[in-house]
């Protein structure tokens, strides 16, 4: 078996781009949609091995758009890993086949390939291995997978700095934070920080920004797209810096006067 052709369905352009990027160097041929008739339309015309789709999108008619699917034929028995919100009910879930699973958000990708290999079969895995020592000439998941434009380790260039630069550059796009135990989401239009997550602890808008600057370690990785949506933190990039500095250097101020001896 060749390595699967996985569709991931997903209105987070976040979303999309992590899973793409996971499977896709994993030798999966994967294509993306970002809504529901999109999602069957490549679904009906090239029948993927495997979907990966959000669960909460609106409805077609009344109906799921993998439900429509289902109802062809040719697609009734695709398995489909499901992705789960904090609000989503697995239970409404319907026409399931046995091979189908379910991942509650946020999740691992370890998480994500797991269930893959699972579903997809040891077969596929050998095949992977093959290919990863062959080193084929072809590359899998070509235009589909998210390029990485920077990426870097936070103790060798501090997310200041990286943020100075986008800013600088104007760039827009989604930079992956991540560290152990936790991971943020700084959403960049034209180098102005629009929106942002964090995971640990859970804080949104410039909260996340600032606690996200006080990270020591850990890796950043730009993925360079387009971004849309309204400006939640409507403050300049150089601001969020000075602010973050600013806090940094009160919790540090903070803990000498709790313990004098104390190195920061």
């Amino acid at each position: 078996m060749t390595p699967g052709r996985i569709l991931v369905v997903d209105d987070d352009p976040w979303i999309q781009r992590i899973v793409a990027r996971t499977l896709g160097q994993r030798g999966h041929q994967v294509t993306l949609a970002g809504d529901p008739s999109g999602a069957f339309a490549v679904a009906a015309k090239t029948r993927p091995d495997l979907i990966v789709t959000a669960v909460a999108l609106p409805a077609v008619n009344g109906w799921s758009w993998w439900e429509r699917l289902r109802a062809l034929p040719a697609c009734a028995e695709i398995p489909i890993v499901f992705l789960l919100s904090e609000l989503d009910a697995s239970s409404e879930i319907r026409t399931t086949v046995p091979r189908d699973q379910r991942l509650k958000k946020p999740f691992r990708m370890e998480d994500l390939d797991r269930v893959v290999v699972s579903i997809l079969g040891s077969e596929v895995v050998n095949t992977l291995i093959g290919l990863q020592a062959a080193e084929p000439e072809v590359k899998p998941s070509a235009g589909h997978r998210p390029l990485s434009a920077l990426r870097g380790q936070i103790d060798e260039i501090g997310l200041s700095s990286v943020l100075g630069m986008l800013e600088m550059e104007r760039k827009s796009g989604i930079l992956l934070v991540e560290r152990e135990g936790a991971s943020a989401r700084l959403f960049l239009r034209k180098g102005h920080v629009i929106r942002a997550d964090c995971d640990t602890p859970r804080l949104t808008g410039a909260g996340a920004v600032y606690e996200t600057l006080s990270w020591r370690g850990g890796t950043f990785d730009l993925l360079i797209g387009d971004i849309g949506g309204i400006d939640e933190i409507q403050t300049a990039t150089t601001f969020l810096l000075l602010e973050a500095a600013r806090r940094v250097d009160e919790r540090n101020e903070q803990r000498r006067v709790v313990n004098p001896e104390s190195k920061i």
